[in-house]
């Protein structure tokens, strides 16, 4: 049986991406057209790329925002635009007619969500039980905690930022049949901690069970989300191939899957921090 490999554009996502950026001016120079710039304004320079801008709040020198994203979107390539955009608008408010270096290289962005990260991976540990596994003498669930090494950081890090980008993803089996037992969950476990390095990510904890299954990954933010799960589908469906024939299985995966960005903070409470946000003089 011929098994058809899932491109990244044919995915279909249910989706919560939300990133906190903030950057400064170059070698903080104030400009005081920066502190002027509105959440709306900038949702309007944004919105050419299907950016949409949550909440924003600035001085002469720095620049503090919390956008919501497309799946497709990679973290660094949204700071590239945002900063042309921001740094476009900041010359023709200072009515500059030479290049001039405006803004620093360099920024700092984390993904936030709805929930906070201790609660997503207390959710993931609670699978077999909301699913009602967990009192068979030899539940069909895996559950996996990995801790991230220097290599790893290594691996996620891109230089002139300071990025930390964490996603919660959800993969369901194709008309939801249950074809993960352990010993299924284990083999793509370990083929997926085999294609890390070359999918520039780093698996945070995973959490089967027979019919879906849930990650907790970190990207390095040069990826886009969907190069990276489509990756990640492919691996599992070549690695389970002869279950999948004996399910009467022409795929392994549902083509819907659900993305959502997570972080120490919630963005709720990121939204409200930053309405109330006073610079220090």
């Amino acid at each position: 049986m011929l098994i058809q490999r899932y491109d990244p554009h044919e995915l279909q996502f249910a989706y919560c991406y939300r990133v906190y950026f903030r950057w400064q001016t170059s070698h903080r120079r104030p400009y005081p057209p920066l502190a002027t710039l509105t959440r709306q304004e900038l949702d309007a320079l944004a919105r050419r790329y299907e950016i949409r801008i949550l909440e924003l709040t600035c001085n002469n020198t720095e620049l503090l925002t919390i956008v919501s994203l497309l799946p497709h979107e990679s973290i660094s390539s949204c700071a590239s635009k945002l900063k042309g955009q921001v740094s476009k608008w900041l010359r023709e408010k200072l009515e500059l007619t030479v290049p001039t270096k405006l803004l620093s290289r360099g920024y700092f962005a984390c993904t936030v969500g709805k929930s906070k990260a201790r609660v997503i991976e207390r959710y993931l540990d609670r699978q077999a039980a909301h699913h009602g596994y967990s009192n068979r003498s030899l539940p069909p669930t895996l559950v996996q905690q990995y801790g991230l090494r220097e290599q790893d950081e290594q691996r996620l890090a891109v230089r002139h930022a300071r990025v930390i980008a964490r996603f919660h993803i959800v993969l369901s089996i194709q008309k939801r049949r249950g074809v993960l037992g352990s010993q299924e969950a284990g083999k793509i476990a370990a083929e997926w901690l085999k294609v890390q390095i070359e999918l520039r990510t780093a698996i945070i904890k995973l959490s089967f069970v027979p019919d879906h299954v849930h990650l907790a990954v970190r990207f390095n933010p040069t990826v886009s989300p969907p190069d990276v799960i489509a990756a990640l589908m492919n691996v599992a469906q070549q690695t389970i191939q002869a279950s999948l024939i004996q399910a009467g299985l022409d795929r392994l995966w549902e083509r819907t899957v659900y993305l959502g960005s997570y972080g120490d903070l919630s963005s709720p409470q990121l939204m409200k921090y930053l309405k109330n946000f006073h610079f220090d003089d």
